[in-house]
């Protein structure tokens, strides 16, 4: 269920109306949501979802409790706000407990399209019906999941703060799998605005990509030159912005942390191609002007030329470092060049290209290493051209050392890696040396 800016403000007021808490805020969120799953080259399901729900946090002191429910009639409203107040008072206090925010000013949000909230059934299925159409056509084998909606988020507390915004999403992803088992491409879009997705290019990508895969040859596990598509690189990406906080940097637990003590902001500790920043209004990714709990997103440089310029840091280390709040960004850009995947696979000598990444997990929190898997076409390339595909890798690695080991950075997109989720990322495929592959896997 979608509640208007007016709506959404009435019904939090009415929530708050009801606290006796010295503090409390309360969350509002909705959606409406449509989807079409499909799975053997046909169409298996589709469906409507929609709910409302809200969540009350009561402060006693430094003690909070907080309650949700999906009920708004006056008797579950008072209950809910008298629930959250009784589990603050029994709760022990939080030493790092911080008021809610006061008054905020936020920019015009422009992550919400009309075409998206007002999708039709048919255009949907089109979307879908291509990926398997095509798939029949080419006997290869195709499953996938289109997903389009609307939601808000709003937020008021009794600190005078109110915030709302309502977003659009629509996201189309495929698995192609050749008939004999050997061979998969795989896709994964997701954009505010629908008219962005690309159904037959990426469903003739996909297909190719299953095809060009099949009975993949052995490669000796090392270190080699990398060009990692968009999906591959918005996973290192989204990885280094989440171990970027202050706090792990300033008590000597983290990559940027500084010998003797402090941060490394301020130092050059990358590629001078490096430039990554978050912008909720820039056109390639909108996202919400405001965090979670009411900060205002702006435009912020966390890498330039290299260079370490920001690290994230919430509002109770903020106060104790004296240092200013920066939230944990809704979007986040990488730039790039102008080549293409297909230049830079042509410009290059000796590299493996990598699609995806696949299950990646922390290994060494401070030394950010992580490990995963390659997933979904991995292929030698030599001499400019694809020669073979390859079998799958396991890797060890680290972002910062992909971002060290820049050769070239291809023209930045919209990407999903494997573990972003709907997260907003802009980032280029990214051309890299000394790239740490441990060992084969037998997944296709």
């Amino acid at each position: 269920m979608i509640l208007s800016e007016n709506e959404a403000r009435n019904l939090l007021a009415k929530v708050l109306s009801n606290s006796k808490a010295d503090s409390a805020s309360a969350v509002l969120e909705g959606s409406n949501t449509y989807n079409i799953r499909f799975a053997r080259n046909s169409i298996s399901t589709n469906g409507f979802s929609d709910g409302l729900s809200v969540s009350i946090t009561s402060n006693i002191g430094k003690k909070s409790g907080s309650v949700s429910t999906n009920k708004f009639d006056d008797v579950s409203i008072k209950a809910a706000v008298k629930k959250s107040e009784d589990i603050a008072g029994v709760s022990p206090e939080n030493k790092e407990f911080m008021p809610p925010l006061g008054a905020q000013s936020y920019a015009l949000a422009t992550n919400f399209s009309a075409d998206t909230e007002n999708l039709t059934g048919e255009q949907r299925s089109d979307k879908a019906a291509y990926v398997i159409e095509q798939s029949i056509a080419n006997n290869v084998t195709s499953a996938g999941y289109m997903e389009d909606g609307i939601s808000f988020y709003a937020i008021m507390n009794t600190n005078g703060l109110f915030a709302y915004n309502k977003s659009s999403m629509a996201k189309l992803s495929s698995t192609v799998r050749t008939n004999d088992g050997t061979g998969s491409g795989r896709f994964e879009k997701n954009y505010v605005d629908v008219n962005k997705i690309d159904g037959k290019g990426l469903a003739d990508w996909a297909i190719s990509r299953s095809k060009l895969s099949v009975n993949p040859g052995e490669i000796k596990p090392g270190r080699y030159t990398v060009i990692l598509e968009h999906a591959a690189a918005a996973d290192m990406l989204s990885l280094c912005i989440n171990f970027m906080g202050s706090r792990w940097a300033d008590e000597g637990r983290s990559y940027f942390s500084k010998k003797g003590g402090g941060t490394i902001i301020g130092e050059t500790i990358a590629d001078s191609k490096l430039n990554i920043y978050s912008d909720p209004n820039d056109p390639a990714a909108p996202a919400s002007p405001f965090s979670d709990s009411g900060e205002p997103q702006q435009k912020i440089v966390w890498f330039e030329n290299g260079m370490l310029k920001n690290l994230h840091r919430n509002r109770f280390w903020a106060e104790k470092t004296s240092q200013p709040s920066v939230p944990y960004p809704s979007n986040i850009i990488m730039k790039g060049g102008s080549k293409s995947v297909e230049q830079l696979i042509a410009e290059s000598d000796d590299a493996i290209l990598v699609t995806r990444f696949w299950y990646i997990r922390t290994v060494d929190p401070r030394t950010m290493l992580f490990t995963g898997l390659t997933r979904d076409g991995v292929f030698e390339v030599k001499n400019g051209k694809i020669i073979r595909p390859v079998k799958n890798f396991r890797f060890n690695e680290s972002p910062m050392n992909i971002f060290k080991n820049i050769i070239e950075l291809g023209a930045a997109e919209k990407a999903v890696g494997s573990e972003t989720g709907d997260y907003p990322i802009v980032v280029p495929a990214i051309k890299a040396a000394n790239f740490n592959f441990s060992s084969l896997s037998d997944a296709i």
